[in-house]
């Protein structure tokens, strides 16, 4: 089968985790790869529901992107 090489960016101990994850499982990254976009096309979609982002999440992101940021009430404690 004639195979082509896909190019992802993700956080160094992300792609640790998720391998080792993966690997007591029996699989690999690249294995898992194939079967989410062997799902995408058999769906015609994501093969998994991902929940909408609210406006205050949207706004939130916008101001990421742009450089702003804002404190959270979160960050006194």
């Amino acid at each position: 089968m004639l195979t082509v090489d896909v190019c992802s960016h993700v956080e160094p101990e992300l792609k640790h985790e998720a391998a080792a994850i993966l690997k007591a499982a029996g699989l690999d990254v690249s294995t898992v790869i194939r079967l989410f976009l062997r799902s995408v096309v058999q769906k015609g979609g994501l093969p998994i529901e991902l929940p909408r982002p609210n406006p205050t999440t949207l706004a939130a992101i916008k101001d990421a992107k742009a450089g702003k940021t804002t404190r959270t009430a979160l960050e006194d404690f």
